[in-house]
């Protein structure tokens, strides 16, 4: 399986949606990329913002299958 986004858009979702998770922690997105942090700290933070990042996806994939298939 690729890591290759199906669509360029989908990218720049993702990019916003790590953006607002990051804001919901409390995180600080000024310096996101980490160039000034530890590799354990950068494993903390993307720990925590993939794990809900993940949640988020999962609840929206299954809203939207109840919506099209609805129960």
């Amino acid at each position: 399986m690729s890591n290759k986004p199906v669509n360029q858009n989908a990218k720049e979702a993702l990019n916003q949606m790590k953006l607002e998770i990051a804001n919901e922690l409390g995180m600080d997105t000024n310096n996101i990329n980490g160039a000034n942090k530890t590799s354990q700290q950068n494993g903390e933070i993307g720990g925590r913002v993939g794990g809900t990042m993940s949640r988020k996806l999962v609840e929206m994939g299954e809203r939207e299958l109840l919506r099209r298939y609805g129960k």
